[in-house]
């Protein structure tokens, strides 16, 4: 066993006592901050701070980037394979301050001014309102604390969906944004195939608006261990597999178990069901409520389309997007980038490249995250004093 395996196992012991997102962070030796952000309508969201790495000797104000996560996940993804593969640890050690966000319904943002989880009012959302209301007050709060003018910013699927939607309904947060990294953005779905839009899409859509794929503290643990066990991995990594779409040669399969106690971090249906609607659509558009309430929402019988037009950060959106991906299809990607006013593409060659690979795969340090952290260093040698 190699020492990298053994300290991911010892993790993932941990993880099945109960460990969070901050203790994630601690317990590979860099500082963390946990910070809470108050929405424009009343949700509590909490983000975790990587301000500094042991390995980044610069001093003074450091540049910020935003992660966001993907739908079922929470800030955890960003850091469960170790600090020499994760994204958030390689950006802290490059001398970047890096802040992982929780959207509204996830294990670290289940609070409200007035509502409760147990209150179905509380998850009447899509990733619609995640992008309008968390993204946009997570930006508010990032650049007020820091004092910075505008920051770098890394989505992974939905993770991109919320941001595309934010600055296609409010453009003025674009030049808020100097670079836009979008990992396997879930926007245009017409070719996605998935188990939520296969096997399980009646069930989802019939759903009313609710708590959907939440995450149950004790279950969670019971299942980190069981997956933990060699005998029950390949299992656990099959299903993991295919419920993204379909089984991948390169994931890091000792992160399983990592996975298993923090996925699922919790869901509204509303979440699912407008992918589901995307995909019928052919169109990347806002929630079809149905014809009454279109009309009383929309004032027209459908949805209106998102304006991908003013999608326009200080840089072209930087697109990362393989052949492989049955989550989001190539086709899907490039429908969409054909659609913004400037897009770069990073098409990934590797063979059997799939969703989960974009964050969990072995070779992910290489593949991924060095040339991301590169893209976010040639703006800082490029760019002017005025957006920092």
């Amino acid at each position: 066993m190699s020492y990298k395996t053994f300290i991911l196992l010892c993790l993932c012991i941990d993880l099945a006592k109960g460990l969070i997102t901050s203790e994630i962070i601690a317990s590979h030796n860099y500082p963390v901050e946990v910070h809470t952000v108050l929405t424009r309508d009343g949700y509590y969201l909490n983000a975790f701070r990587i301000p500094g790495s042991k390995f980044c000797q610069q001093s003074g104000p450091k540049p910020a980037v935003l992660f966001q996560h993907g739908m079922s996940a929470s800030s955890d993804v960003f850091l469960l394979n170790g600090p020499q593969d994760s994204l958030a640890f390689m950006l802290a050690d490059a001398c970047f301050d890096v802040w992982l966000s929780n959207s509204r319904g996830t294990r670290y943002s289940r609070r409200h001014v007035s509502l409760d989880p147990s209150n179905d009012a509380f998850w009447r959302f899509s990733w619609h309102e995640i992008g309008t209301e968390d993204v946009a007050a997570f930006i508010d709060y990032i650049l007020d604390t820091t004092k910075q003018r505008a920051l770098h910013f890394l989505g992974h699927s939905q993770g991109c969906t919320t941001l595309v939607v934010l600055l296609s309904m409010r453009p003025e947060y674009n030049k808020l944004v100097k670079t836009a990294v979008l990992l396997a953005p879930a926007v245009f779905m017409r070719h996605t195939s998935t188990l939520s839009q296969t096997i399980f899409r009646r069930f989802i859509m019939a759903m009313p608006d609710k708590e959907y794929m939440y995450h149950n503290g004790v279950f969670n643990k019971l299942l980190s261990n069981v997956c933990g066990l060699f005998i029950a991995r390949v299992f656990c990594t099959t299903f993991y597999l295919i419920s993204n779409g379909k089984i991948s040669k390169h994931l890091n399969t000792s992160v399983i178990p990592l996975i298993a106690a923090t996925l699922p971090a919790g869901v509204s249906t509303r979440q699912p069901k407008h992918f589901i609607q995307l995909t019928d659509s052919g169109k990347f558009r806002q929630f079809d409520f149905g014809i009454v309430r279109n009309l009383i929402h929309y004032k027209s019988l459908e949805p209106p389309d998102y304006t991908l037009s003013n999608v326009r950060p200080l840089t072209p959106v930087h697109i990362f997007y393989s052949d492989d991906d049955s989550s989001t299809a190539k086709e899907d990607i490039q429908n969409f980038a054909a659609r913004v006013p400037e897009a770069v593409m990073h098409r990934i060659s590797t063979p059997g490249w799939h969703h989960t690979d974009f964050v969990h795969s072995m070779t992910v340090a290489d593949v991924i995250n060095k040339p991301v952290i590169e893209i976010f260093r040639s703006f800082e040698r490029l760019s002017s004093p005025t957006f920092t």
